[in-house]
């Protein structure tokens, strides 16, 4: 099924997940809205529609760590309205062993609708789902927007009006008396909501969200170097339930890493945060400060593991283990 779509998230419970993720985005007046990506052009048909031609722009914001990122001659969410978003039907990523033939029959979801759909399949499958928004690229949804957490703050509404967080330090809801949520149905004796998390990889977000609610967060990471010594983990911990690495921090290691995708660090600061913690370590610190673990991205048997050993980068580790990707 297309990713993030009514189906796709109706497949992931009756194959039994214990999480459905959401990717939120905000559109150009407010609304959360449920995508991967930024831009729509890969895996929607928004390129077919006439009415957002005039929206085809190219736009540049501040990843998470605070590298400019640029997409040339692409559609935003960031720029349409929902109502503009609602004309968008979804796609399914153009790979080759992927079905295509669901393409265009799903709309896409407000972060609303989401949430609707897994209290809907908690009460239809009779068993609690949990949920686990990653909060995509805060830094360009915040743009021009009344305060610098709006993003986070809507977020954050939203979760606790279906139930799924508690709002444990004061949010600015001055910004947000535009919403109007949809009523709740009571749920069923007997029915229980699925437990929650917080993602993202803006580590200032992933902060703010714990101060703020009851909920864990998961601090996702593969492009800060601090972030693998000892002294960051410890720094992580102060904020983080569960720590989610690119699974290759466990195996090539972080300097491997780095060094393959052309991402520089200060070797006297890295030194002075305790150095980078070898690959077969990395687990052991981590749960050595109380959180748990949960890497990133372990693909289908369709596809390459891509990790850096099977390209011939040694490991790291004392063992030298290298994963294989196995087929069906």
């Amino acid at each position: 099924m297309p990713e993030h779509t009514r189906a796709s998230y109706w497949q992931a419970a009756l194959e039994g997940a214990d999480y459905i993720e959401p990717d939120l985005a905000l559109t150009k007046d407010g609304y959360l809205v449920v995508n991967h990506n930024e831009w729509l052009s890969d895996n929607t048909n928004v390129a077919t529609i006439p009415e957002l031609a005039h929206l085809k722009a190219n736009k540049t914001w501040v990843d998470e760590a605070g590298d400019a990122v640029t997409r040339i001659n692409d559609w935003f969410i960031a720029d349409m309205t929902l109502k503009q978003l609602k004309l968008v039907r979804v796609n399914q990523a153009p790979l080759a062993w992927r079905p295509q033939h669901f393409n265009g029959m799903f709309g896409v979801l407000s972060f609303e609708e989401y949430l609707q759909i897994i209290r809907n399949v908690t009460v239809e499958l009779g068993r609690p789902f949990g949920v686990i928004p990653e909060l995509k690229s805060p830094k360009l949804y915040n743009q021009g927007r009344p305060y610098p957490r709006y993003f986070e703050d809507r977020a954050i509404l939203t979760m606790s009006h279906y139930g799924w967080t508690n709002i444990t330090k004061q949010v600015d809801t001055r910004h947000h008396e535009d919403l109007q949520f949809a009523p709740l149905r009571p749920l069923p004796k007997g029915a229980r909501l699925g437990p929650a998390a917080w993602q993202c990889f803006d580590l200032d977000t992933a902060d703010y969200l714990s101060r703020h609610t009851s909920t864990p967060v998961v601090a996702l990471s593969e492009k800060l170097p601090w972030f693998f010594t000892p002294t960051g983990l410890d720094l992580v911990a102060q904020y983080a339930s569960i720590v989610s690495p690119w699974k290759d921090f466990f195996v090539t290691g972080a300097q491997a890493y780095f060094t393959s995708m052309n991402i520089t660090w200060d070797p006297k600061q890295i030194a002075r945060l305790g150095g980078f913690i070898a690959p077969d370590r990395l687990a052991a610190e981590i749960h050595r400060r109380g959180m748990a673990i949960s890497p990133y991205t372990f693909y289908d048997s369709h596809q390459d593991m891509a990790y850096l050993c099977q390209k011939g980068v040694k490991p790291a580790s004392k063992s030298g283990f290298c994963p294989k990707s196995k087929t069906e």
